[in-house]
């Protein structure tokens, strides 16, 4: 056989076929026991991968076998099932991932609690009920153990989102169907134009980013929340949940914005800080830096530093706080 591809997605994912035909779609594909069938093009570029190769990092928030990367349809299926049940009444898809997660996080602590004692625990807790019922609870107290387990994984389930911002009306076309090119070029002459996408990055809650050229734009909408942090002083805003890869950059950035109920402080006052620009409108907070930008090795040496908010600051003209930090590792 020649090179093998691995389907990685599927109720049994797992097949590994060679290309016997790719010189039109459907590719024409055989599996090691010499069985052909044919796949479209966009179906074996999306669900097939080099054999032995890692799945595509645009799947990582479907995988149900951390230890082969494969992503079993059905399984995630009875995920996205329950947070939607969730969703439907909390009215927010982040909101509901992280409450599921709690509330399993409190039936494993004990199993044998009442779905109303659970829900107690979730108000004393400080994330309240919102409107959430004790069968709501018991779907999760029913679930089987794999289906609890992928719930509890921190990365499972957590979507990436890519949305075209209202303006965009052009494509690429290298991004367009065959044959787009001619037929632009035989009717007016238009410019198609690249348009940033806004992308919510996988394990990232209540962050939205777009990257154009060295521009990183940053969307933050301060008036959710998700629940208390762990030392139970702060109200978690938004956060990247530790360092995380710009999209399609070697940067790496950490975010957090969170409020102090106990300490009502002064509203922010400064836009700037290290290459780092703040705007506010209705509750939504925009963030803009330049990623081509350096300030030197940080104190380990081990990274240059893009850009920061120097420690953690007021947000401008609001009350919650910020720290922001991009950096990128010296090879």
């Amino acid at each position: 056989m020649g090179k093998l591809y691995q389907q990685f997605l599927g109720s049994k994912p797992g097949i590994t076929v060679e290309i016997v035909d790719d010189s039109s779609s459907p590719f024409l594909v055989r599996t090691g026991t010499g069985f052909e069938f044919f796949v479209s093009t966009e179906d074996f570029r999306n669900y097939y991968k080099d054999q032995g190769s890692p799945t595509p990092p645009r799947w990582r928030h479907l995988i149900t076998d951390a230890h082969s990367g494969m992503v079993d349809a059905q399984k995630m299926a009875q995920v996205m099932e329950i947070i939607h049940s969730f969703e439907e009444t909390l009215q927010d898809f982040d909101k509901a991932r992280s409450v599921v997660r709690k509330l399993i996080e409190f039936i494993e602590d004990n199993p044998s609690a009442h779905p109303d004692e659970l829900l107690l625990k979730l108000e004393e807790s400080g994330w309240g009920r919102d409107g959430l019922a004790g069968n709501d609870v018991q779907q999760l107290i029913n679930v089987p153990a794999q289906i609890r387990q992928l719930l509890q994984n921190e990365e499972c389930a957590e979507l990436q989102v890519t949305e075209l911002p209202e303006a965009a009306t052009t494509l690429e076309f290298s991004q367009a169907e065959p044959g787009t090119a001619k037929k632009a070029a035989a009717g007016e002459k238009k410019q198609l134009q690249k348009t940033p996408v806004k992308s919510r990055v996988v394990g990232m809650k209540n962050v939205i980013m777009a990257v154009d050229g060295d521009i990183l734009q940053i969307e933050i909408d301060l008036s959710k929340e998700f629940g208390p942090s762990k030392s139970g002083k702060t109200t978690i805003i938004a956060s990247t949940e530790g360092n995380k890869s710009v999209p399609g950059r070697p940067e790496k950035i950490g975010l957090n914005v969170y409020r102090q109920e106990a300490k009502k402080s002064a509203k922010g006052r400064k836009k700037s800080f290290k290459n780092v620009e703040m705007e506010l409108k209705d509750r939504i907070l925009s963030i803009t830096l330049d990623l081509s930008k350096e300030f030197g090795p940080s104190k380990s040496g081990k990274t240059i530093i893009i850009a920061s908010s120097e420690g953690n600051q007021l947000v401008y003209g609001s009350e919650e706080k910020i720290g922001l930090n991009v950096y990128r590792k010296i090879e």
